[in-house]
Parts: structure tokens; sequence; C-alpha cells
């Protein structure tokens, strides 16, 4: 039985880390970077946790780019709390010196709850007020040299900070978090009309939770996830045609698929190709 458990948890891990590394766009330039699953008591509140840690060369820097999931992110760094909500287009990081992050990439339902309610704004941060977190995170980084370990420490002090600031949610919030894992995980639901079905409430209905719980819209979340299967398949097959991999992943042909990753990332896919190969960038 135990081993059972054990093969099931680490399933749900392996499948975590491919779903949740669509985002990162150049995997090879991560620095000390892991993730967490949340346990079962906040599953409906975290999707995943991640941390990152980087020691750098002085005047060296890393470039870290991210086409980011329809859903916020609470991270903890050396100097704040913030809660950043999804973004419209790929974010990028300049990584320097030395730091680390802590961070729960939060169910829509947790966000509408930290927000006391209000709508979800894409591209907004703002500042959560959490000095002893922030204390109580900082102090394990600094005490516990090996990375695992700290983030195994650090993820346990997030969660109890979540679990006394986000109350479970109810059965209207938890629609929110099933109308994201329905179009992230199911690339062959591609229109409004095929969401509210497939979650039995009306387009109406379903284009509100988006907008209010997620702050995107249907039709964007469905894109923003095809794109990130896209460019996670052209990633992982290298050799295969751009043409082949846009019918694969639901385009009409190779130009529609270029012009919404040059509208997203600004790239088309064969730089984005040459940049994943690219030792340093």
């Amino acid at each position: 039985m135990e081993r059972r458990l054990e093969d099931s948890r680490q399933h749900d891990e392996d499948m975590l880390a491919r779903h949740a590394s669509r985002g990162v766009l150049y995997p090879h330039l991560l620095p000390q970077f892991t993730r967490r699953m949340p346990d079962a008591l906040l599953a409906e509140r975290v999707r995943w946790f991640w941390a990152a840690s980087w020691h750098l060369p002085h005047g060296v820097t890393s470039e870290q780019t991210l086409l980011p999931f329809a859903a916020a992110n609470l991270a903890v760094e050396p100097t704040d709390v913030t809660l950043s909500g999804p973004s419209a287009s790929t974010v990028a990081t300049i990584l320097k010196g030395s730091g680390w992050v802590v961070a729960a990439n939060l169910q829509p339902a947790a966000t509408a709850a930290l927000l006391g309610g209000q709508t979800v704004i894409p591209d907004a941060t703002r500042i959560i007020v959490a000095a002893d977190l922030i204390a109580e995170v900082a102090q394990v980084f600094h005490r516990i040299e090996d990375f695992d370990a700290a983030v195994d420490a650090t993820v346990a002090a997030l969660s109890a900070w979540i679990v006394q600031r986000v109350p479970p949610p109810g059965d209207s919030a938890i629609r929110a978090n099933r109308l994201l894992a329905l179009i992230e995980n199911d690339p062959n639901v591609t229109t409004l009309g095929e969401t509210a079905e497939a979650l039995h409430i009306s387009p109406r209905t379903a284009q509100r939770i988006a907008h209010d719980d997620i702050g995107m819209s249907v039709g964007r979340i469905i894109r923003r996830s095809r794109l990130q299967r896209t460019l996670q398949h052209a990633r992982e097959s290298p050799t295969e045609s751009l043409a082949a991999i846009a019918a694969a992943n639901g385009y009409s042909d190779h130009s529609h698929m270029a012009a919404e990753l040059r509208t997203i990332t600004r790239q088309t896919a064969t730089q984005h190709r040459a940049a994943v190969r690219a030792p340093n960038r």
C-alpha cells in the first residue's frame, strides 16, 4: 500500500513538472529551481509551489523569460511579498548577485480571496504585508545550505501562511479552478461554448468567471494554453517542421501560429528554437 502511494505521488510530481514547465521558455537558463505539489488541504488554493536560488559572479546577469500561466503568483522575496496577476505577454526578469524566491502559483479561488473579492487585474502587482513570513523564509535560506531541504521548509512556512489567510473556497469559487484546469488540460476545448458546455454553465457565466476570478477572457486563456503547448512541442521536437507542429496544436496553418507567437513573445518560431539551442543568451 505504501509503495502504491509513493508511486502515485511520483506520478503526480512528474505530471506537475511537465505541465508547469510549459511556461519556461528557456529551461537551460534556469538557476537552481524546483517545484512542489501542495498537500490535499491546499489543493483548491494552490496549483503548485516553486522556488529558485541563484549566486552569480559580480557583473554576470541571467535573463529568465516566461510565458506565464493564466494564474496569479504569491511570491516571497528578501524584501517583499507580492501578489502578481496573470500577464498579457512574456515576462523577463534579470537576475544578478545572489537571491532567492519561493512562491505559490495560486488557484483562482485563492487569488480572489486574497484580493477581498475584487476583480483580478492582468499585469498588476500588489504588495502583501507579511513581514513575519519574509523573516521566516529568509532565516531558512540563511540557515539551511541544501537547496531542496530549504525549499521543503520554506514551502511549509508559506503553506501555513496561506492556510491562515485564505479560507477554504466555496463551490462558486471552485468553479473558477475547474474552468482553468479544463482549458489547460484538454486541448480539445477550443471555444467559449465548449468550455461552458463542459462545465454545465452558460457562456455568459463562464466569461464572467474568467474575467472576475482569473483576469483573462476564456478566449485568451485558451490561446495562452495552446501557445504554451505549442512552444513546449517545438522545444521537445527540434527536427519536426513548424507546419506539422502548428497542425498538431490546432492552428489552421503555420502563419496563424507564427502571428500569435510574434504578438505574445515578439519572436518567430525559428528565433525561439534558435534561442533554446543557444548555450547563452
